[in-house]
C-alpha cells in the first residue's frame, strides 16, 4: 500500500497553515495499491483527547488531483471536513484499515510535522492544526513594517551629563552588590565572581536616555521604525531585569521626563518604542521585597508587608526565586494584588503606555500564566488599540509546554508574536553548513503552518540578543562557548580570516533576514561589527568611534531593500532548497515577484535550474509566454530571461541574487524607441535658443533622430555649471536669442508686448517661482552679489511685501519680463521641434545651490542653521572616483517635512520641468533612496563665498553619513498629481540593491553607460532593454578619449575602435539609444564638456559648423542601419 498526504499542499489541506475559529478545514490523503476497508482520522487535543473520524471516498473531481509518483489513475481519495468552534491544538494522523484487515498508521514524517507524511510501525508523529480566534480590531501595521533595533540602554550612548548624574546616584549610601562606574567607554565587560560564582559587583558605563535621544537621527537613517529597550525601570544591576520600581526610570539612565521626551522625539521621526516588561520575579532589593533595607517598606519576609503574600516563603525563611537566583524572588502564579499593580487602569503596562511607549516584550512569558498574559494583553489595548505585545519564547510557540501545560500564545487573545528564537538557530546553522537548505526550508514551513498568519508576519526575527551571542562570533566559525573557560571567551575576538568569513557571511545572513516575514530586529552593534559571546560580552559599549564600514553597509543595504519594495513585508512566501548549500525563497503578490538565493558553501560556485512558474502570480498573467518574464537582479543589475521555462542561474560561493519581476502599473512614461544626441544649447555653434537651435532640430530630423537630451537650462553660477546656479525654476537668459529672430513664422501681428494676454497668463501660471525669483535677483543686485545669508534682516528671508518697495520694482519687473522672453522663445523651439519629430529631454540636478532664490524662499525645507547657511551638506563618501570623497556643499532636503506637505516643492519643480521637456532626467537619483550628508559650519558651504580648507573638507566628509531617503513614496505622491512620469533616472556610481527596486517598483527607465559597461564593448555590448544607453555623458571622457586610455590604443586605432562602439550602441537592444554630440563628431578628450572635480575649462566646448555639416549623412546612415527610425 502507498499514501500520501501533504500538510503544506492545499489539494491535501485545505488551509495549509492555522485555522481560524468558524473556518472549514478539508483534510484529504491518497492511496494506492490497495482498496481500503476504513480510513480514519485520528485526532488529539489536550481538551478532548483522541477522537477517530471515519473518512468518505471522494468523488471525481476532486480525485483528479491525486499525484503520488505523476500516477493519475488506479488510486483513491478519501477526504474529511472539519469545523471549530474555538480556539485549540489539535494533532491529527490516519489510521487505514487495508482489504486484508490490518491497520496502517499515516502521519508525519519529519520531527518538524510538516510536509509530506509517511507510514510508520507503532503510532506515527502527528501533523498540527493551530486553531485561533481574531480577537483585534486595529492591526498595528506601525509594527508588522517595521524595522526594529534593540538597545541595551548602559551600553549604547552617553549623554554630556552622565558622570555627573551616576556619581550623584552612586554617592547615595546602599546595601548589596556593590555598584561602580566604568569611565573608559572602550572597556570591554566581564563579571567579578566570588567563589561560588556570585557576581561581586555591577558595572555602569553611563548609557543614558538622553544618549539614545541625541543617536535617534543615526537610527532613523539606518531605516529603524521601533526601539526595543531592554529594561529602564530602577534596578540594582545594569541589566535591570531585577526590578526594584516598576513605575520610574532608573535615575542612573535619566528621568521620567527624558523617557517621555525620547517617545516624543521618537515619535517625531516616525519610531517607536517597545519596553520590556518583567512581571514573573522583582529584584531582592527592590520596593516589593526588600531584602537590604534599602527602602521604606517592610521587608517582604516581614508577614505584616503588604507585600508578603506575593512571594512563597517556607519555614526556614527561605523563599522562591527564578531559577534559583537569590537576586530574583518570584511572584506567585496567582497573585491578584500583583496583577492589579501590573493590569490595572493606573498599572504597569498602561502607565508606560501613556508616557508614550507604544509595545511590551514580556521577559521569561513561559512562567506567567495564561490569564495573566491575557490580562496584560487586554490592559494593553484598552490603553492603545494598536499596542502590541510580544513574548520570549524559545522554541515553537503554538505548541509549547511550560510545567506540562500547552500554552495557549498564539491562540488569540495572548501574544501577538514572539521572539524568534527558532529561525535565528536554523538560519544560523544553515548558514554556517551545521544543517542544509532543505533543513533551514523545512525550519521555516513548520513555523508557517503552525503559526496564525498573523503572528507569523508578526514574529520578532533577531540575530543577536543581550543573552545570546553576537551574530558575527557566530558565523565566525567561533569555539562553542561551552568548549572554552569564561575568562578564555572574554580574550576570545575572530582572527582576520575568520572575521573576513563572518561579514562575508553576515550579507547573506542579513539578505534572510530582511527579506523574510516577519519584524526583523537588529542588536545594538551588530551593524558595527561587534564580537562576543553571551552575557556580558554581548553587551560591549557601541563603537561611536571605529564602527566597522562594511556591516553598516551591509545593514544599510539590506533594510532599505526591505523598505522599498511592499512585498518583503506582506508578499506571500515560498521556500525549497537547492541541493545542500543552495536557499530560495519567493516573496510574491499580485504584481511583484523577487527570488532570493544564496550559496553558503565557502568554496564552490553552485548552479541551480528554477521554474518559471515559481514567479507566479506574475506568470499567471503572462499567460503561455513564459518567456516574457525578465528579471533583474537587485544586487549586480545584470538581467536573466527564461529559456524553455527554466532559469539558469550560478551562484559564486557565498553569493547571492536578488531577482525581482513586476507588472505592477508603471509610474513612467515609457519612450518610443529611437536615437538621440547629447549636446547642450551652449555646445551648438552660436548657443542660443535661436537658430542655432534650429538648425540643430534640423539636424536631427534629416537624421532620423528622435531625441535631443540638454543640459540644464536654468540660470548658472560664476562657475558657469548648468549643475548649480540661482534657480530650479528660472530660464537661463544666456541662452536667449537676443534678436529674437527666429525661422518659425511670422509673429509680427501677435502682440509680444510684457502687457499682453499671454504675458499675464505666464506670470499667473509661474507666480509661485517668478515673482520670488525676480525679488533674489533684485535683492542680489542690491547687496551687489553677495550670498543671500549675509544679507540684513529682514531681506535674508522671503516676504512678498518686498515686491512693494519702489527701488526694487524696475529690477523685478525687468527680471519677469526677461523669464517672459526666455518663455515664448523655449516654447517656440519645442514646438518647432515636435514639428520635426524631435522630442526634448531636459535634465535637473538632484540638489540646489546653498545661495539660491530655492534656498531663500523655501529655507524650511532644507537643512539649514538660523543664518541659512547648510548644516548638513551633500557630498559622496570616499570612492574608487575620489580617494578622500567630495563635499558639494549643497544643502540636503529636509525630507520629512517635505513629506507632510505631500511634496510639494517637488511636485512644482518637476511640473515645470516636464512643461519645458518631454522627458526629464534626474540627476544622482540614489538621492531618492538615500543620500550621504555631511555635517558643515557655514565656511564649508559651496556658493557662499567661503570655503573651508581641503582639509577641514576631509575631515567634515569623515564625518558624513548615509541617510535614508523618501524613496518611492515620493514617486508615488508625483505619480498622484502628474500622471506618468517622463523620466530618465541617473543610476550610475553608486547603486544599491535598493535603489535597482525603486527602479523596478516605478518602471523608471535607468541609464547604461558603454564606458561603465562590465563586459568587454569591443567584443559586444548588451545593455538592457529597460535603460537609456549611451556612448558617453558630458561628465565622462568622450568615446575616442576612452579608448585611447582604456585599450591604449593610437589615435587612429582609437577612432576606429569608437566608431565601431558607436554602431554597437545603436544596434543594441536598449529601447533607446543616445550619443554625444563629440561622439557624433568622433572628437577626442580635447572636445570634453566637463571634468569632475576640476573648475577650469569646463562648459565651453563649442562644435562648429562644419564638423556638423560633414557628419549628417554619416548619422543618417548610422541611423538607419542600425534601424533607430
Amino acid at each position: 500500500m502507498r499514501a500520501q498526504h501533504n500538510s503544506l499542499d492545499t489539494r491535501y489541506r485545505s488551509i495549509a497553515g492555522a485555522v481560524a475559529v468558524g473556518e472549514q478545514l478539508r483534510l484529504t490523503i491518497d492511496i494506492w495499491d490497495d482498496v481500503p476497508r476504513r480510513v480514519v482520522l485520528r485526532t488529539w487535543t489536550d481538551e478532548e483527547k483522541e477522537k477517530l473520524v471515519p473518512m468518505r471516498k471522494v468523488g471525481c473531481s476532486e480525485r483528479r488531483n491525486i499525484v503520488l509518483c505523476g500516477e493519475l489513475n488506479g488510486g483513491c481519495r478519501y477526504g474529511v471536513t472539519l469545523t471549530f468552534d474555538k480556539p485549540q491544538v489539535l494533532w491529527y494522523s490516519f489510521q487505514i484499515t487495508s482489504s486484508k484487515g490490518d491497520v496502517w498508521r499515516y502521519g508525519a514524517a519529519q520531527e518538524d510535522k510538516v510536509g509530506v507524511g509517511a507510514f510508520a510501525y507503532g503510532e506515527p508523529p502527528s501533523f498540527q492544526v493551530t486553531v485561533y480566534k481574531k480577537q483585534r480590531t486595529v492591526d498595528p501595521t506601525w509594527y508588522t513594517q517595521g524595522v526594529a533595533y534593540q538597545i541595551f540602554p548602559d551600553r549604547f550612548a552617553r549623554d554630556d551629563n552622565w558622570r555627573a548624574r551616576c556619581e550623584r546616584v552612586l554617592s547615595i549610601p546602599r546595601k548589596g552588590v556593590t555598584r561602580r562606574l566604568v569611565g573608559d567607554w572602550n572597556t570591554y565587560p566581564y563579571y567579578e565572581r566570588d567563589a561560588d560564582g556570585n557576581i561581586l559587583a555591577w558595572d555602569f558605563y553611563g548609557g543614558s536616555l538622553q544618549g539614545i535621544i541625541s543617536k535617534l537621527d543615526y537610527l532613523k537613517n539606518l531605516g529603524i521604525t521601533i526601539i526595543y529597550l531592554n529594561p529602564i525601570v530602577e534596578a540594582q544591576s545594569n541589566h535591570r531585569y531585577d526590578t526594584a520600581d516598576y513605575f520610574h526610570v532608573d535615575p542612573m539612565l535619566g528621568t521620567d521626563e527624558d523617557f517621555e521626551e525620547l517617545c516624543k522625539r521618537a515619535s517625531d521621526m516616525g519610531i517607536s518604542i517597545m519596553l520590556d516588561g518583567v512581571f514573573n520575579h522583582v529584584g531582592a532589593d527592590s520596593h516589593y521585597f526588600n531584602a537590604c533595607g534599602n527602602y521604606a517598606e517592610l521587608p517582604a519576609s516581614n508577614k505584616k508587608a503588604t507585600t508578603h503574600s506575593w512571594f512563597t516563603f517556607n519555614d526556614s525563611g527561605a523563599y522562591d526565586c527564578w531559577w534559583g537566583i537569590k537576586d530574583l524572588p518570584a511572584i506567585r502564579k496567582h497573585c491578584p494584588e500583583f496583577r492589579e499593580l501590573i493590569c490595572g487602569e493606573n498599572g504597569v503596562i498602561r502607565t508606560w503606555l501613556r508616557r508614550g511607549a507604544r509595545a511590551w516584550r514580556l521577559d521569561v512569558v513561559d512562567e506567567l500564566t495564561d490569564d495573566f498574559v491575557e490580562d496584560i494583553k487586554s490592559a494593553a489595548l484598552a490603553e492603545k488599540p494598536d499596542s502590541v505585545v510580544i513574548g520570549e519564547v524559545w522554541e515553537d510557540a503554538s505548541h509549547k509546554r511550560a510545567y506540562g501545560n500547552l500554552r495557549k500564545y498564539f491562540q488569540g487573545a495572548e501574544l501577538d508574536a514572539t521572539m524568534n528564537y527558532p529561525l535565528r538557530d536554523a538560519l544560523i546553522s544553515f548558514i554556517t553548513r551545521r544543517s542544509s537548505a532543505d533543513s533551514f526550508a523545512s525550519s521555516i514551513e513548520s513555523l508557517r503552518a503552525n503559526y496564525p498568519r498573523e503572528a507569523f508576519y508578526a514574529e520578532f526575527n533577531m540575530m543577536s540578543t543581550h543573552d545570546r551571542a553576537r551574530i558575527l562570533t557566530m558565523l565566525g566559525d567561533a569555539p562553542d562557548k561551552s568548549a572554552i573557560s569564561e575568562g578564555d571567551q572574554y580574550w576570545f575576538r575572530l582572527n582576520p580570516g575568520c572575521r573576513a568569513l563572518a561579514v562575508s557571511r553576515l550579507w547573506l545572513t542579513t539578505l534572510i533576514q530582511m527579506c523574510l516575514p516577519g519584524v526583523p530586529c537588529v542588536y545594538y552593534g551588530d551593524e558595527a561589527g561587534l564580537e562576543g559571546y553571551s552575557d556580558p560580552f554581548c553587551r560591549f559599549t557601541f563603537p561611536w568611534e571605529n564602527p566597522d564600514k562594511n556591516c553598516q553597509i551591509i545593514y544599510r543595504n539590506a533594510i532599505q531593500l526591505r523598505k522599498t519594495l511592499d512585498v518583503f513585508v506582506t508578499g506571500d512566501l515560498h521556500v525549497r532548497s537547492f541541493g545542500y548549500d543552495v536557499f530560495g525563497m519567493w516573496r510574491r503578490d499580485k504584481t511583484t515577484s523577487v527570488c532570493v538565493l544564496v550559496n553558503t558553501h565557502t568554496e564552490m560556485s553552485q548552479t541551480v535550474d528554477i521554474p518559471v512558474e515559481n514567479f507566479v502570480p506574475l506568470t499567471q498573467n503572462l499567460g503561455k509566454d513564459m518567456q516574457a518574464l525578465r528579471l533583474v537582479d537587485l544586487l549586480t543589475g545584470n538581467e536573466y530571461q527564461a529559456h524553455n521555462g527554466t532559469l539558469t542561474l550560478t551562484l559564486q560561493n557565498l553569493g547571492s541574487m536578488i531577482l525581482c519581476a513586476s507588472i505592477k502599473t508603471p509610474l513612467s512614461l515609457p519612450f518610443k524607441p529611437g536615437a538621440g544626441v547629447l549636446c547642450h544649447i551652449t555646445s551648438l555653434p552660436g548657443g542660443t535658443l535661436g537658430q542655432p537651435s534650429y538648425n540643430f532640430v534640423n539636424y536631427l530630423s534629416q537624421a532620423h533622430m528622435r531625441y535631443w537630451q540638454m543640459l540644464p537650462v536654468h540660470p548658472v553660477d560664476e562657475d558657469k555649471s548648468p549643475y548649480a546656479g540661482y534657480s530650479a525654476f528660472a530660464g537661463n537668459m544666456a541662452l536667449v536669442e537676443q534678436q529674437e529672430q527666429c525661422n518659425t513664422k511670422d509673429d509680427e501681428d501677435e502682440d509680444n508686448t510684457p502687457d499682453s494676454v499671454e504675458f499675464h497668463r505666464f506670470v499667473q501660471d509661474n507666480d509661485h517661482w517668478l515673482v520670488p525669483y525676480a525679488c533674489f535677483r533684485a535683492l542680489k543686485k542690491r547687496y551687489k552679489g553677495v550670498c543671500w545669508q549675509k544679507w540684513p534682516a529682514p531681506y535674508n528671508r522671503w516676504d512678498p511685501a518686498f515686491t512693494r518697495e519702489h527701488d526694487l520694482l524696475d529690477d523685478i519687473e525687468t527680471c519677469v519680463k526677461k523669464q517672459f522672453i526666455f518663455d515664448r522663445q523655449w516654447r517656440a523651439l519645442k514646438a518647432y521641434a515636435h514639428e520635426n519629430g524631435v522630442s526634448l529631454i531636459g535634465d535637473i540636478p538632484m540638489y540646489v545651490s546653498a545661495d539660491s532664490a530655492d534656498v531663500w524662499t523655501n529655507p524650511q525645507m532644507f537643512n539649514l542653521d538660523v543664518d541659512g547657511y547648510p548644516t548638513l551638506a551633500a557630498g559622496v563618501p570616499p570612492d574608487e572616483f575620489s580617494a578622500t570623497g567630495q563635499l558639494w556643499g549643497n544643502p540636503t532636503y529636509n525630507w520629512d517635512l517635505m513629506e507632510q506637505d505631500g511634496f510639494s516643492w517637488w511636485t512644482r519643480r518637476l511640473a515645470r520641468e516636464f512643461d519645458l521637456f518631454d522627458y526629464v532626467r534626474l540627476d544622482h537619483f540614489l538621492g531618492f533612496s538615500s543620500y550621504f550628508a555631511i555635517p558643515v559650519t557655514k565656511q564649508a558651504v559651496r556658493g557662499s563665498e567661503q570655503t573651508e580648507s581641503e582639509e577641514a573638507a576631509i575631515q567634515a566628509i569623515a564625518h558624513g553619513s548615509w541617510r535614508e531617503g523618501p524613496g518611492v513614496r515620493v514617486m508615488r505622491a508625483l505619480y498622484k498629481k502628474l500622471g506618468p512620469l517622463p523620466l530618465i533616472a541617473e543610476d550610475l556610481g553608486i547603486v544599491t540593491p535598493a535603489v535597482r527596486a525603486l527602479l523596478m517598483d516605478t518602471h523608471i527607465c535607468g541609464m547604461d553607460v558603454m564606458q561603465f559597461s562590465h563586459e568587454d564593448v569591443r567584443f559586444g555590448y548588451h545593455p538592457s532593454y529597460k535603460k537609456v544607453a549611451y556612448t558617453s555623458t558630458h561628465d565622462t571622457q568622450t568615446l575616442i578619449g576612452w579608448c585611447k586610455d582604456h585599450y591604449h590604443m593610437d589615435s587612429y586605432t582609437a577612432e576606429k575602435q569608437a566608431e565601431y562602439l558607436l554602431s554597437e550602441a545603436f544596434s543594441s537592444d536598449a529601447l533607446v539609444s543616445i550619443a554625444t554630440l563629440q561622439d557624433i563628431l568622433h572628437l577626442d578628450d580635447s572636445a570634453r564638456m566637463n571634468v569632475p572635480g576640476t573648475s577650469n575649462d569646463n562648459w565651453s566646448w563649442q562644435a562648429n559648423t562644419e564638423d556638423l555639416a560633414t557628419s549628417a549623412e554619416y548619422v543618417r546612415t548610422l541611423v538607419d542601419q542600425t534601424g533607430r527610425i
